[in-house]
């Protein structure tokens, strides 16, 4: 079984938002010094690397080109003690004059290498991954809860086993609830869809269909996103309809694949209107001129991650990044090869185009590659 696949989650939309917030945030903070501490409070700063790489303590002077790890969990309150996974994973790469970011997508079931881990007192094995996270963050004797720092650190190795990136100069972990909160500070956000969307997760007042006794899916009432029907209305345009979503609502839309046209490819299109809808109105004058409401989006932001700048403080890392605007955070999209036993589906390879694509990050030729190789651009 030998089918090209990309890994469109709805989860690679919450590292996308956090990420950009996170390394735009410069440009709305530069004028409104009164929210520094405040929104650095926020953000949660943990060791993610543990021993490896001890980067140098370099305070504030930050250079280019940099490249950041960035992991987004699916962590359910209900369940505590289960060891998150990492349902989207990412490279954050700037470029030297740090204007410019790439952010790269890898596939979540990449078949890889995951190597020995001794804190866990893991020995090294094949699998996804997506599962590096949960196996490094397994809780050990007399801890209550999985430990993300180091479920992180065993991700950034195999990361970087698999890319031949050695070094990141940065880690961030992004919270299931942080999407939500970011929307619902935005004071909601609106898009526009071309297509009738059930919901299969959620009911109309927003509660969660129960699950089926049986095992196999849910029932109950399902929301509805279609055109005369709170919260869509009809746009000008004949072939698509207006949104007014809350947080709920927009991760929902984010989250759909069964019954959307195209499968997980229109849940990706779908998660890129919502995304830039979101950046839009993040950096709106209506945000960025009014304290209050900036102060509640960059502390919604900040409260959705976890940091690690290596001995740099996440202000200085959104100061340094300042002239970074969100028309110049490209999306890529790492190709990767089904791997299976007869039908049976045992994960993903990178393609020999997306190996040479992390040599050409490694040679600091990005640009130029993506250039001549488009089809790795959302």
């Amino acid at each position: 079984m030998q089918a090209t696949r990309r890994s469109p989650l709805w989860a690679k939309l919450l590292v996308i938002a956090g990420a950009v917030l996170l390394l735009t945030s410069g440009t709305a903070l530069a004028g409104v010094g009164q929210l520094l501490h405040r929104y650095e409070g926020a953000i949660e700063q943990r060791d993610l690397f543990g021993e490896l790489n001890p980067g140098e303590q370099y305070g504030q002077d930050i250079t280019g080109p940099l490249n950041i790890l960035l992991a987004g969990l699916d962590t359910r309150p209900s369940r505590p003690h289960e060891p998150p996974r990492a349902d989207a994973i990412m490279v954050a790469h700037i470029t030297e004059d740090l204007d410019r970011a790439y952010l790269i997508s890898l596939p979540r079931d990449s078949l890889v290498d995951i190597p020995a881990y001794e804190p866990t007192g893991y020995r090294g094995g094949r699998g996804r991954l997506n599962s590096a996270m949960a196996i490094g963050s397994r809780q050990q004797p007399g801890e209550e809860l999985p430990d993300i720092g180091r479920g992180f650190e065993l991700l950034s190795r195999t990361v970087s086993d698999l890319t031949g990136i050695d070094y990141f100069n940065a880690g961030a972990v992004v919270n299931f609830t942080g999407f939500t909160d970011i929307v619902d500070a935005l004071d909601g956000i609106t898009i526009e869809l071309d297509q009738r969307i059930v919901s299969r997760h959620r009911m109309p007042d927003g509660r969660h269909r129960p699950v089926n006794p049986s095992g196999h899916g849910y029932y109950g009432e399902q929301m509805v996103y279609e055109p005369g029907s709170p919260p869509c209305r009809f746009a000008d345009h004949e072939d698509v309809f207006r949104c007014e979503l809350n947080g709920w609502q927009a991760l929902d839309i984010a989250r759909q694949r069964y019954g959307v046209e195209g499968s997980d490819y229109g849940r990706q299109r779908n998660q890129q209107v919502i995304l830039k809808a979101m950046l839009d109105k993040a950096l709106s004058r209506g945000v960025v001129t009014d304290p209050v409401r900036l102060d509640e989006v960059l502390r919604a932001a900040g409260g959705s991650l976890i940091f690690d700048g290596r001995g740099t403080r996440p202000v200085h890392f959104a100061f340094a990044l300042r002239h970074l605007r969100p028309s110049e955070v490209v999306t890529v999209q790492v190709e990767a090869e089904s791997v299976g036993i007869g039908n049976a589906y045992q994960g993903e390879r990178l393609t020999e185009d997306s190996q040479r694509l992390f040599h050409a990050l490694a040679q600091g030729r990005l640009p130029e590659f993506l250039l001549s190789n488009r089809q790795f651009l959302d």
